[in-house]
């Protein structure tokens, strides 16, 4: 066992990468994600209140906290005994990660604590009001797909008409649990988001343009959330990151150097970005001209994406700093360069797909 934080229990994430339910939850349950959804649109409107913070937005955050809290508390179910299962990547075992096919109710519990624990983190966390925003409008997103409008109510006696187990265990607010409990988060938004753009790709070969164009949306609001989720966790100094944070992801600590192109969900997205522009291939300007609302939401995922990256780059910047990364020998370019050549990559790929394409051009690729 090299897990980051062992005292956490373990996560378990469903198997077929859904964290979408198809079923209603519980009644008691259905209204404690209500009244978190609409505590959290309260808290994303205050965030972002064009005249300025004000204590409102404090009173609102303490509220979301609050409601969240108490709705993965109702949600929870009886702990999965996870011995059993075995991590598919180095990364999950770091993390403290397991998947396994769960039914609704098991996601719901899952799903719901790992929310509560990073908004109560963020309440605490020195991050810029924007991204604190873009974090609880994803959370409202992914909250809202537990609740399916058009799905079956739970059957009775099933794990979500259990008794309740007690709260959800409680962690720290020390940088190290901060960036376990954050990747937590940043785990379900890109199998959110992987799921939203597979679900676009879907639509846009049957001709269904309205749903396309809904799964579009979505996705740019995960994946700005799953950007903000990044900055989140590495809400620390260089000197934590450097004393407490990097060594548990390395010999001694761990015996695999980690690193983040192992793993599974963000791959998952990544896959999903990869066929989009294969299917959804027409210049900006020749989309533009036949459904410019479209057009504009692929722009805005592309520029999403890019600029993932590019914080990716910032936040490197600031933690490691000219070193480089864990898994990179001696004779290699710095973490930053790496990032860097993987983010002109991308924005050439993008290039014709955007309305203010990128014209960078990697020479010698």
């Amino acid at each position: 066992m090299f897990a980051a934080c062992p005292d956490i229990p373990i996560v378990v994430l469903p198997a077929n990468n859904l964290v979408r339910a198809a079923t209603r939850p519980a009644e008691r349950v259905e209204t404690a994600l209500t009244a978190a959804i609409e505590q959290l649109t309260h808290l994303h409107s205050a965030l972002l209140d064009p005249r300025g913070a004000s204590p409102a937005a404090k009173a609102a955050m303490d509220a979301a906290v609050e409601g969240v809290g108490r709705l993965a508390a109702v949600a929870r179910v009886a702990p999965l005994d996870t011995a059993s299962l075995t991590p598919i990547v180095p990364n999950h075992e770091y993390f403290g990660v397991r998947t396994a096919p769960i039914d609704d109710a098991r996601l719901v519990g899952e799903v719901t604590t790992i929310v509560a624990r990073a908004l109560t983190d963020l309440r605490v966390a020195r991050l810029d009001l924007n991204d604190q925003a873009a974090v609880v409008l994803s959370m409202v997103r992914i909250l809202g797909g537990l609740l399916p409008a058009d799905g079956d109510p739970a059957a009775p006696g099933s794990t979500g008409e259990e008794a309740e187990v007690g709260a959800p265990y409680a962690v720290g607010s020390d940088e190290l649990t901060r960036w376990v409990i954050t990747h937590h988060f940043y785990f379900v938004l890109n199998l959110a988001a992987a799921d939203a753009v597979t679900r676009a790709i879907g639509a846009l070969k049957a001709m269904d343009r309205d749903t396309a164009l809904a799964a579009v949306e979505e996705a740019i609001v995960l994946v700005r959330g799953f950007t903000a989720a990044m900055l989140h966790s590495g809400d620390m100094s260089a000197a934590c990151y450097g004393a407490v944070v990097r060594p548990t992801m390395a010999a001694p600590a761990c015996p695999v150097a980690l690193t983040g192109r192992t793993q599974p969900e963000h791959k998952a997205f990544r896959k999903a970005m990869r066929n989009l522009v294969k299917v959804s291939a027409e210049p900006f300007a020749k989309l533009a001209a036949t459904d410019p609302e479209l057009a504009a939401a692929r722009d805005a995922l592309l520029e999403a994406d890019l600029q993932d990256i590019e914080k990716h780059v910032i936040i490197t910047a600031k933690l490691v700093g000219d070193d480089r990364s864990i898994v990179q020998g001696e004779d290699s370019e710095s973490a930053i360069a790496v990032l860097r050549t993987m983010r002109h990559a991308r924005a050439e790929s993008y290039r014709d797909l955007m309305r203010f394409g990128d014209t960078v051009t990697l020479i010698g690729g």
